[in-house]
């Protein structure tokens, strides 16, 4: 039998009526003779050959019975042939019961080993998949390559198992009877380009929407030239995105959100964003934490032009529709300051237009970060810190401070290195040229004080390790993976993580936020590099002063601070 490959249980009249009479005490060598074909010439080797037929055939009925789940008749069959004639009678109505229900069909609750190889069965059974439910569950959650995360299931097994779970999508459904396996599994093929619109009945990514090129739709109120309506929305949130191209993951969050929009707009309200209304709004953001029919929206990820292609990958959390609110709030800023709609439905009533403003936009690059206000965060983030319990704020401290004394961007910290400090060397009189400045390495005393800090957290002592490769700011406490316990064997020291150092700041960020100041300009970590003036050594021979590339000066104390993107 081949990997993942189904028992054929198609069972007919003759074989129902060979084990009937084998039951009933007919030599095996005789039931064959008179209701199967037996082409064997010799007496013994077909008794015997006959024998193993009977006997397979009594236990695809066993299967067949379990499959209906009709544990009584199985039991029934497999004791053999009846010893006495109420035993014999008892087993030829269990037959004729059997033959009766007919071919079963799959359902959730069935074992694995009732419809697939018994080798393969007990692979899959030693991984806890025991029934179709928890294996059609799998296949929902990770796709077609599921299989990947089973030990000792290869390709082959996994692409068998596949088309049987697409033969049998229809069949094996859930107690409401709604249809287990979802589409994205045995999706195949590209998605083609579709017109954004209410007849759009496949989800498709942003970059494959086009606008309708003909048609009307009268199913909706108003109804001027919606198509054209639909039509400039696309071009409106392309226009938007080209907008905020600067930052790359900036934008694919963007591109996330207005995507996601976008679609909600054309197959559930079939309006376009002009015409939404607060109550959309309250709807949007409750099929966001529940994003339905999951079905049609919900899949493991997959590339973005394959048909297995889901917006979703699951509900989303508080704080992530907390994030989609304010990405599309600067949306819809920006649509209403383009003239595209009229008003800002985005905004919730409670809100004042300058706290929805500080929700939904982002710093944009160039604007300033008062140094007052920076100093009460770093302050803060301080006195967190000298708290026992304060260690990744103790690491968020340290990180900050980097990012304003250092000249480097955001994703440079997470492997920014001790050894790369350099040696300023202050500006002055031609006899101080080559003096050590008293900050040392291009470090403030309140930085070198949090590193320290930090590093004693992680186990490393700053005044031993001057000067070597050990990445700055790390993670103070592994995590309990394999996979970070081989990193840490083979890189000492290593650091965070750009995602990880993102999800670090972001939280302190935010804590601060709701315990301090509500009106912190810095939305993300990246707001915190602060903008240097570059600075331009001397050769041996000149004077040996440090000269600003750009109009201000900048001290290593006293930074005045502006975002910019990498």
């Amino acid at each position: 039998m081949q990997p993942g490959k189904a028992p054929n249980l198609s069972l007919t009249r003759s074989e129902f009526a060979a084990v009937r009479a084998y039951v009933q005490g007919m030599p095996a060598a005789m039931v064959a003779g008179r209701y199967l074909s037996d082409d064997s010439d010799d007496d013994d080797a077909g008794g015997e050959s006959a024998l193993r037929v009977l006997l397979g055939l009594r236990d695809r009925m066993v299967q067949l019975a379990h499959l209906h789940s009709r544990q009584d008749l199985a039991e029934l069959l497999e004791g053999g042939p009846g010893r006495s004639n109420r035993g014999m009678d008892r087993r030829v109505e269990a037959l004729a019961e059997l033959e009766r229900l007919g071919t079963a069909q799959p359902r959730a609750d069935h074992g694995i080993e009732l419809w697939f190889s018994p080798a393969l069965a007990r692979r899959l059974r030693a991984q806890k998949i025991s029934n179709l439910h928890i294996l059609v569950n799998l296949a929902n959650r990770h796709g077609n390559a599921w299989w990947r995360s089973v030990p000792r299931i290869g390709a082959l097994a996994g692409a068998a198992i596949n088309r049987w779970l697409a033969d049998h999508r229809d069949v094996v459904r859930d107690d409401r009877g709604e249809p287990l396996l979802r589409e994205h599994v045995f999706a195949r093929g590209r998605l083609a380009e579709a017109a954004l619109g209410p007849r759009l009945h496949q989800l498709v990514p942003l970059e494959l929407m086009r606008e309708e090129e003909s048609g009307t739709v009268t199913a909706i109120p108003d109804n001027s030239d919606l198509k054209s309506a639909f039509g400039s929305d696309l071009v409106a949130v392309r226009a938007w995105l080209a907008a905020n191209r600067a930052q790359q993951s900036t934008w694919l969050a963007y591109r996330k959100e207005a995507e996601r929009l976008l679609l909600w707009t054309a197959m559930e309200r079939r309006k376009p964003l002009a015409m939404l209304d607060r109550q959309d709004r309250e709807e949007y953001f409750a099929f966001l934490r529940h994003p339905a029919p999951v079905r049609l929206w919900v899949g493991p990820r997959a590339p973005r032009e394959s048909a297995a292609w889901r917006p979703f990958t699951g509900p989303l959390s508080e704080s992530s529709v907390l994030h989609a609110s304010r990405i599309l709030g600067a949306l819809f800023e920006w649509l209403q300051g383009q003239g595209h709609i009229a008003e800002h439905v985005w905004r919730p009533e409670s809100q004042s237009r300058r706290t929805a403003l500080r929700l939904a936009v982002p710093v944009a690059a160039g604007s300033t970060l008062e140094p007052e206000s920076l100093a009460r965060f770093l302050d803060w983030l301080a006195a967190q810190g000298r708290e026992p319990e304060g260690i990744r704020y103790r690491a968020a401290d340290a990180a900050v401070r980097l990012l304003q004394e250092q000249p480097i961007g955001f994703a440079s910290l997470a492997t920014f290195t001790r050894d790369k400090l350099g040696v300023h060397e202050e500006v002055g009189t031609h006899e101080e040229v080559g003096t050590p400045s008293a900050v040392d390495e291009g470090l403030s005393e309140a930085a070198r004080g949090a590193l320290k800090r930090h590093w004693q957290d992680r186990g490393l002592d700053w005044g031993s390790l001057a000067g070597q490769p050990i990445v700055l700011v790390g993670p103070p406490r592994l995590p309990p993976t394999g996979r970070a316990r081989r990193k840490a064997e083979m890189s000492p020291g290593s650091g965070y993580s750009v995602r990880g150092l993102h999800a670090l700041l972001s939280q302190v960020i935010e804590r601060y936020r709701e315990a301090e100041d509500a009106e912190f300009a810095v939305r993300s970590p990246r707001d915190l590099a602060g903008r240097r003036t570059r600075v331009k050594r001397v050769g041996a021979g000149g004077a040996g002063v440090m000269a600003p590339e750009a109009s201000g000066t900048s001290t290593v104390d006293h930074v005045h601070v502006v975002s910019a993107p990498e």
